[in-house]
């Protein structure tokens, strides 16, 4: 079973860098107890606090297809247009290493 890797990159609009990171600390808690999550982790650019990176690791494809389905990612997809000051940046990485223990 390959695992998959995801990396979103989130600029925040100019003054809705709380709110962002409001709505992503809150998404952290859900999304971890989703049977398919690996790791589902929030960081934050050092040389640049309005931009958020989300670091995820599902069992595979289907299970991050039903994450993307959850009521609150749903939410959080609507809520995207006024945070962002870009577009959502989404990259999907098969992992070709044996994960670390």
């Amino acid at each position: 079973m390959a695992r998959l890797t995801v990396v979103a990159i989130m600029r925040a609009r100019a003054g809705k860098e709380q709110e962002l990171e409001d709505f992503l600390t809150a998404l952290v808690g859900h999304t971890r107890r989703e049977a398919g999550c690996l790791n589902y982790d929030l960081h934050r650019q050092q040389d640049d606090p309005s931009v958020y990176v989300m670091y995820e690791n599902w069992v595979d494809r289907a299970a991050l297809d039903m994450h993307l389905q959850m009521p609150y990612m749903r939410e959080f997809a609507t809520a995207l247009p006024d945070l962002l000051r870009s577009p959502l940046e989404l990259q999907l990485l098969d992992m070709l290493s044996t994960p670390a223990t």
